[in-house]
């Protein structure tokens, strides 16, 4: 396949990368969660990844320890989430969801469904399951940063 018909894929999976994100904003914001994406996603690592640490979250997330400290004081501060003891000796902070975190995480992620179906309304079933397929495939390719 020509390296153009490549930058063309690659420029569709951007655009809808997007354009997901973008849809998600505004359901954040119509439905007042107080919350934006990025402290939805953030708030969806720690659900899922209880007592991890502000470094797992820059890892899995690729932003800046800077973004990452900013969103996690923010989501410290509303009460969102926790920080719970370490193990003996340990000097890593880790976090979990308090029970207003998770219903504003339950929340979001009713928005995110509906997101998700807007998206994939046009394709059968057939098709989703076969761009699953293929975006798996894709994601577990080479790590290094595309530019």
């Amino acid at each position: 396949m020509p390296a153009s018909r490549d930058i063309e894929i690659l420029n569709l999976v951007n655009t809808i990368m997007h354009q997901a994100t973008a849809r998600m904003q505004r359901s954040l914001r119509e439905a007042e969660l107080g919350l934006a994406a990025m402290e939805a996603r953030t708030l969806r690592f720690v659900a899922r990844n209880r007592g991890c640490t502000q470094n797992d979250i820059v890892r899995e997330s690729g932003r800046d320890k800077a973004q990452i400290a900013r969103i996690v004081k923010t989501l410290l501060e509303r009460g969102h989430v926790e920080r719970i003891d370490n193990e003996a000796g340990e000097k890593r902070q880790r976090l979990c969801l308090t029970a207003s975190g998770a219903e504003t995480h339950a929340e979001a992620e009713a928005l995110r469904a509906v997101v998700a179906k807007e998206l994939l309304q046009d394709l059968s079933q057939s098709e989703r399951k076969l761009l699953e397929g293929l975006l798996r495939r894709m994601s577990h390719g080479p790590t290094s940063d595309p530019g």
